[in-house]
């Protein structure tokens, strides 16, 4: 992965922990994550969407059940995908900006 499209995904993955830990059960359907990505400057298909979700659940900062033989997924950010959301480093999902 080339140095811009790295960062690209490192973005993308601290966004959908952060959409994640904004809810209020921290778990949001793949069609949710999609359209708030895009409205955070990621506008992403599908297939990438879920390749990060698949990344994070490798990682376990989140889980996905996937439901209606496999039409729609829902992430839910584990303990360890919220604190990284709040700014604990974790290889391959960018560092949040102070605010």
């Amino acid at each position: 992965m080339s140095g811009f499209a790295a960062l690209l995904a490192e973005d993308r993955r601290l966004t959908i922990l952060r959409t994640l830990a904004e809810d209020h059960d921290y778990s949001v359907n793949d069609f949710v994550l999609k359209r708030a990505l895009a409205q955070l400057g990621h506008d992403v298909s599908r297939d990438m969407l879920r390749a990060d979700l698949k990344w994070l659940e490798d990682q376990r900062l989140i889980t996905v059940r996937r439901m209606e033989n496999d039409a729609i997924w829902v992430a839910t950010a584990t303990e360890d995908g919220v604190d990284v959301a709040g700014g604990r480093p974790h290889p391959g999902v960018a560092r949040p900006a102070p605010r």
